[in-house]
């Protein structure tokens, strides 16, 4: 998997947040029951010790240094206790058991023995000593703190898996889709409703850049109609259309005269209205289901025919008189008029087998011809 995929770079911010709470959470628990084994050994050493203080104050008394000495082997045995140490007065010696008691260590209580007569007088019988198993953090957590790290470790896992289900659903899938759209350059459309408000924002703003892309691929973008590239595309199809129908159809190629003069001595900027002016006029000459293209320069393409979708009667006659009238006004810029004069070639085309490079040259040659023709008187 590559480093730069999203589920590496997810998972390698996700694994040290994980981690790093499972350390945190296992150092809490590990303190908490140091705590508790604090609480708890302190109860019970102060229990060990009187009760132990209790039982060795008869032997003492009566001078059993034998039944003492097992009660401090006894002692000795217990898990917590290290050493033990009592003084045997009637022996004068001590009776000591494991490793010496330190006086003053941290881990060593002291019970001072005393036997109560019937005359409830004391009697100093000396002093008990027992040094118990120091407690650390580490050994309260070997005790019983794995079972709860694993529990912890569980439920990361999950946290781990959850969190992967739930990226994958809401980015991860929705990611990937919108990129397969990107690299086949088509629209996604509908948005699903699943999808986040972000994403689905980012998917409109990519459905809307991507119209346009295709239609500034396929428009000119100074008059805003059809370039040469939707111009044959359209004219493609309206030729299968026609040969199906049974029907006709007219390419009209237009092309200004004289309009050189007018860059040189307005302005490119007079020459762009002029241009603009034409695209206009010529659209609101056509019906909805013909094409106005403009092939560069001024160059302009009309190209009509029998459509069963539109009632309007295809009528190039009626076409070319529009056309002939919308032009006859002159274009204004700044205020000065600028008279427009064009030529047109036509191309015919039915039945017969045609290519829309033919038309348009056939057109074009037409055009030429009429252009190159003397005047009239």
């Amino acid at each position: 998997m590559s480093s730069r995929n999203l589920y590496t770079r997810f998972l390698r911010q996700l694994f040290p947040l994980l981690a790093l709470a499972y350390l945190l959470a296992a150092s809490l628990t590990a303190w908490l029951y140091y705590q508790d084994q604090i609480t708890d050994a302190v109860n019970h050493r102060k229990q060990t010790l009187d009760t132990f203080a209790h039982v060795l104050i008869k032997p003492l008394w009566d001078c059993n240094s034998l039944t003492a000495s097992g009660i401090i082997q006894a002692m000795i045995l217990q898990p917590d206790v290290l050493g033990v140490s009592a003084l045997d007065q009637c022996a004068q010696q001590p009776i000591q058991a494991g490793a010496l008691p330190q006086p003053g260590d941290k881990d060593t209580l002291v019970a001072r023995l005393q036997y109560i007569d019937e005359m409830d007088r004391a009697h100093a019988l000396g002093e008990l000593r027992i040094a118990f198993r120091p407690i650390s953090i580490f050994t309260a957590a070997s005790r019983s703190l794995a079972p709860q790290l694993a529990v912890f470790l569980s439920m990361l896992a999950a946290v781990l898996a959850s969190a992967l289900w739930t990226f994958n659903r809401t980015i991860g899938q929705p990611l990937s889709t919108l990129r397969q759209a990107m690299r086949e350059h088509q629209p996604l459309d509908p948005i699903p409703e699943s999808w986040t408000e972000e994403l689905t924002e980012v998917t409109q703003t990519y459905n809307t850049q991507l119209q346009d892309l295709r239609r500034q691929a396929r428009h000119d973008p100074l008059t805003g109609l059809a370039n040469r590239l939707l111009l044959e595309e359209h004219l493609n199809r309206v030729i299968l259309q026609v040969r199906r129908a049974g029907s006709q159809g007219h390419v009209l190629l237009l092309d200004l005269d004289q309009f050189k003069p007018v860059n040189d001595t307005l302005g490119h900027a007079a020459g762009d209205e002029v241009l603009r002016t034409v695209a206009q006029r010529l659209l609101a000459c056509v019906r909805s289901t013909d094409i106005v293209a403009r092939l560069g320069g001024d160059e302009f393409v009309i190209v009509t025919s029998d459509s069963p979708t539109d009632p309007q009667t295809h009528d190039i006659k009626a076409l070319l008189e529009r056309i002939e009238q919308a032009l006859r006004e002159p274009a204004y810029w700044q205020g000065t008029p600028i008279q427009i004069s064009y030529s047109l070639g036509l191309a015919r085309f039915g039945q017969d087998d045609c290519t829309s490079a033919s038309l348009l040259a056939q057109a074009d040659a037409e055009m030429y011809r009429e252009k190159n023709k003397p005047p009239v008187g």
